[in-house]
């Protein structure tokens, strides 16, 4: 294992400031290299496939690599990819919402599909949170834990709130970074402790996170890649 980092977290999907040779579109996915298992996952599969292999190829991964991937919850701009995905790596592992599961096990007949309502370690240090319910839309994040037990939360679109993902993490370790997703977060104080807030995609009061947090906010670009 490569001990100077844990996780490789590379930014393969969004709208936002892309880099040079990717493609932008509306959603998001995180394609994540796990140091201990030396293993490849997706967190969401963003709104459309053929953008989403193009961008992850410009990481000189192929798409037949991959062995997970973990469904935020089910939107379009969140598990659009899904299907172009499956069509390269039918083997590839599927986690998503429990209360989602038949679904997809009936779209997605002959696939590996699992849904888990408590947290679950699918690999080592690569953990799902399990699904949470919101007001309307249920949704579950990942959680890595680093080689220093630090804990870095990937998270869609956080419609339940992010501070519920939190406080599941707040159990497992010392928060060393969000990514993804806040919606319409407001409850600020539950990020003060946090040293990568890389709030990003759907986050509706981004400003007002930058400002509070100048020093911990992190600016969120389609083929960024960040160690941890």
């Amino acid at each position: 294992m490569n001990m100077d980092s844990s996780f490789e977290i590379n930014i393969v999907f969004d709208d936002k400031c892309p880099k040079p040779g990717f493609l932008p579109g509306f959603g998001f996915s995180v394609l994540i290299y796990n140091h201990f298992t030396e293993n490849f996952s997706l967190f969401d599969t963003g709104g459309n496939g053929n953008i989403l292999i193009h961008n992850i190829e410009q990481f000189n991964v192929n798409t037949s690599a991959i062995k997970n991937v973990i469904i935020s919850h089910n939107h379009h701009d969140h598990a659009g990819g899904l299907d172009k995905i499956l069509q390269i790596n039918p083997n590839i592992e599927i986690y998503v919402p429990i209360a989602h599961v038949k679904s997809y096990l009936r779209r997605y007949s002959g696939y590996k599909v699992h849904g888990f309502s408590e947290l679950k370690e699918i690999e080592k240090n690569f953990m799902i949170s399990g699904e949470i319910k919101g007001n309307f839309i249920s949704e579950q994040a990942v959680f890595l834990k680093t080689i220093h037990d630090e804990l870095i939360i990937l998270v869609g679109c956080s419609h339940p709130g992010v501070e519920q993902f939190i406080l599941i993490a707040q159990k497992l370790g010392n928060i060393k970074a969000i990514i993804g997703g806040f919606h319409g977060f407001r409850k600020l104080s539950y990020l003060e402790n946090i040293d990568f807030i890389g709030a990003c995609h759907c986050t509706q009061h981004l400003k007002l996170i930058k400002e509070t947090f100048p020093d911990q906010f992190k600016r969120i670009c389609l083929g960024d890649n960040y160690l941890f």
